[in-house]
């Protein structure tokens, strides 16, 4: 749907408008800009958006919007704030959209449960969810935008969070409907100060629910109690791996290698359930998603369908068999440290020989080190034979995975120095997961060990 910025600009208080212009989409970077786009200078610590405009026009922006004029022929819509702006007109476009809204947080797991429930609900009607994951205060609202006004039935938004207010600040943004909180775990911690910051922050999502709202809550999580106090009296659908007291849970969990089957119970009613995914915590995971889809009122056969239809995202526990017997699971998206205990427990599962590629984790503050440690003491526990570890943090776990007798750690300094080491190694039914924070950069490994498999 395409709108004139002179539109808009009462409703989002602009201070004016050089020329009118209309436009579809939005876009922040000029190396997606399509033609057409209205551009958004946004302005942070590094960067000042308002030195591309020219770059903007070149590639077929039709305005831009801007918190300084500039001296252009491009139209130009200012505001005071250009962050503030774009939340304005994503809230404005939310307002004249169709469809059931939901959200997704939680520290790890959202963009799973996010892609579960577009397969679940393509089993209904229509529906769009996040694209990658643009699920912080910038990404939910070019999101929002983006989306089809009309004609979608269901939408779902994964919101992420580094620092308190944020997910209210997107929920304000995006209102919705349903909203789903995975769980609340060591990540961020820099940001939000302490592990109980991470669960008040992820409870934002909750209060942040109009009263007729629905929340969904992990009821293995410490916080549940907590979270369902933020509910009030808003219906709460609990799920849980095996408490018979969630609304919805598992019943005869067969956890394999590289799938699960379970009966998924909701309420007085169950269905048997076929997860082509690995791990107890993506079973977590699809309980989650038949929770907020039973809220939205799809039945039992349509959730089973569709989380029979998933398969693994890309950097999430995909396996890769090589020529030469080895398997290597790229779970490198992003790593904390409850999601790599959850890798460790997916990479105990399989047969032969088991070797951990593990790079740093970001964003632990002062508990970096103690945390790191935990990691290599569960490795090694978990029966793990190896263990290299890629930067200087994870030398901690390094360290710690040598104390159990029978484990053989290395420590390197680069992606690079991976594939040369486990050369070394027993290569007959050899099984390598790789896993580390975003910045860590481990899908280099994964990249590297595929052109060699070529």
């Amino acid at each position: 749907m395409n709108m004139l910025l002179s539109q808009i600009a009462k409703q989002i208080n602009a201070r004016k408008v050089t020329t009118d212009a209309s436009f579809k989409r939005l876009s922040t970077d000029t190396r997606t800009l399509q033609p057409g786009d209205l551009f958004v200078a946004l302005v942070g610590p590094n960067f000042n958006g308002h030195e591309f405009i020219a770059q903007a026009q070149q590639k077929g922006a039709v305005g831009a919007l801007v918190s300084e004029e500039i001296d252009t022929d491009l139209a130009q819509l200012v505001v005071a704030d250009t962050r503030i702006g774009l939340a304005e007109l994503a809230r404005l476009r939310r307002q004249q959209m169709s469809g059931l809204w939901l959200a997704v947080t939680g520290s790890s797991g959202k963009t799973t449960v996010k892609e579960m429930l577009g397969h679940i609900f393509a089993e209904a009607g229509s529906v769009e969810v996040t694209q990658g994951n643009l699920n912080n205060d910038i990404g939910v609202p070019l999101t929002i935008w983006n989306m089809q006004a009309q004609d979608v039935d269901y939408r779902v938004l994964e919101l992420g969070a580094n620092h308190a207010g944020e997910i209210a600040y997107t929920c304000r943004i995006g209102l919705p409907q349903i909203a789903i909180l995975n769980n609340a775990q060591d990540a961020h911690l820099s940001g939000f100060g302490s592990q109980r910051g991470v669960v008040e922050t992820k409870g934002e999502i909750i209060s942040s629910l109009s009263a007729s709202g629905q929340a969904v809550l992990n009821m293995d999580e410490t916080s549940f109690d907590y979270w369902s106090t933020l509910a009030g009296e808003r219906e709460i659908w609990s799920f849980s791996l095996a408490n018979t007291q969630a609304r919805v849970y598992a019943k005869d969990l067969q956890v394999r290698a590289d799938a699960s089957d379970f009966v998924l119970q909701v309420d007085a009613q169950s269905v048997a359930v076929h997860l082509p995914l690995s791990g107890q915590h993506n079973v977590a995971n699809a309980l989650a998603a038949a929770a907020a889809a039973s809220a939205a009122g799809l039945s039992l056969a349509q959730i089973s369908r569709g989380l029979a239809n998933c398969e693994a995202y890309k950097g999430r526990l995909v396996r890769h068999q090589l020529a030469n017997d080895v398997l290597v699971i790229d779970d490198t998206y992003n790593a904390n440290p409850a999601s790599v205990r959850a890798a460790i427990d997916v990479l105990a599962q399989q047969a032969g020989t088991r070797c951990l590629i593990l790079g740093d984790l970001r964003e632990l503050g002062d508990a970096s080190r103690s945390l790191h440690e935990g990691l290599g003491s569960y490795a090694a526990q978990a029966g793990i034979e190896y263990l290299i570890g890629v930067g200087s943090r994870v030398a901690a776990a390094v360290s710690q995975f040598a104390l159990e007798e029978g484990r053989y750690p290395v420590a390197v300094a680069s992606q690079d120095e991976v594939s040369p080491y486990l050369q070394g190694l027993p290569q007959q039914q050899l099984s390598c997961l790789v896993k580390g924070s975003r910045s860590s950069r481990m899908e280099r490994v994964v990249e590297l060990l595929l052109q060699k498999d070529q």
